[in-house]
């Protein structure tokens, strides 16, 4: 009886110490990099076409927001490009971070560098 005790004891930890692996924290696994952020140093007409592509649906024409989807053209590049880098890492920070999976995960560091800025400039 002590043995499947022990046994158990023994399965139970393990599987914490496998869960606890799998779900450490997103500072563990988060890629660092550094974005450029100038509208010198990113392709403007590249994040056009991802933008027309795949944020105006949900973000509006001219980034203005619709509806539960955020107004982008009020934040700052930093912000932006630091959300894309959370939602590629398929991190939540709202109700509608799921929502940004999907298209943040083809992104590149170029392509959240190149949007962050569009986003926030190409409006005024």
């Amino acid at each position: 009886m002590i043995k499947i005790y022990i046994s158990a004891i023994l399965i139970v930890f393990g599987g914490v110490a496998a869960w606890a692996d799998a779900h450490k924290s997103a500072d563990d696994d988060t890629e660092t990099f550094e974005l450029s952020l100038n509208a010198e140093d990113v392709d403007l007409e590249a994040a056009e076409a991802i933008f027309k592509k795949s944020c105006r649906a949900c973000h509006g024409n001219k980034a203005q927001g619709v509806a539960s989807y955020p107004k982008l053209t009020d934040k700052e590049p930093e912000h932006i490009a630091d959300r894309l880098v959370t939602y590629r890492a398929r991190e939540r920070v709202g109700p509608n971070s799921a929502l940004m999976f999907q298209p943040a995960k083809k992104l590149s560091n170029e392509d959240i560098a190149g949007l962050a800025v569009y986003v926030t400039s190409a409006f005024d």
